[in-house]
């Protein structure tokens, strides 16, 4: 995940006119017109720039990638492999179709990584970090009400896990956030 703070050169604890200006300046300096001989360079690296303004200069935005930055995925090992598998055909195809979701998400194709840890759940059905791993799939695509329905099945099964229970209060966080009206 690209993090839009160090892009901007502002701290996460930035308001509004600090993001805002430090993107007009980083807009400047990496324009293509002040960078001749390096415009293509230029162009993307303002392209990351518009990106992270975008996301920072909006609230509900800014709110959700503070959640997605501090989420962590589950890559459970064991002695062999994962270990979440045990030897048949299908648990070694599952735990195929986990480590190419941990990958997916690590380059940030989400959707991939949807279909990835869906798999793994048809596959291999008492896998719950399969179940944290696809919530946290739906939430780095802003489908928030799957994130919590994917994460309240691991829930069920994990009651004990803090971790995935601090992430759904901030998906409530979230979702509440998104329904509270804007003031004009």
């Amino acid at each position: 995940m690209k993090n839009h703070y160090e892009m901007l050169q502002v701290f996460p604890t930035a308001t509004d006119q600090e993001v805002k200006d430090s993107f007009r300046f980083m807009l400047f300096r990496y324009h293509p017109d002040h960078n001749k001989g390096r415009e293509e360079w230029a162009v993307a690296r303002t392209m990351e720039l518009v990106e992270a303004y975008h996301v920072l200069s909006d609230p509900d935005r800014r709110a959700h990638y503070n959640v997605m930055r501090t989420m962590k995925i589950r890559e459970e090992r064991g002695k062999k492999g994962f270990g979440l598998f045990g030897g048949s055909e299908k648990e070694k195809l599952a735990e195929e179709e986990f480590k190419a979701g941990v990958a997916a998400f690590r380059t940030d194709e989400y959707e991939q990584a949807v279909r990835r840890f869906g798999r793994v759940i048809e596959l291999s059905p008492d896998c719950a970090n399969a179940r944290y791993n696809l919530a946290a799939a739906f939430l780095a695509l802003e489908r928030t009400s799957e994130a919590q329905q994917w994460l309240q099945e691991h829930l069920g099964r994990n009651k004990d896990d803090a971790e995935a229970r601090t992430l759904q209060n901030k998906i409530i966080g979230l979702v509440h956030k998104e329904r509270a009206p804007r003031p004009k």
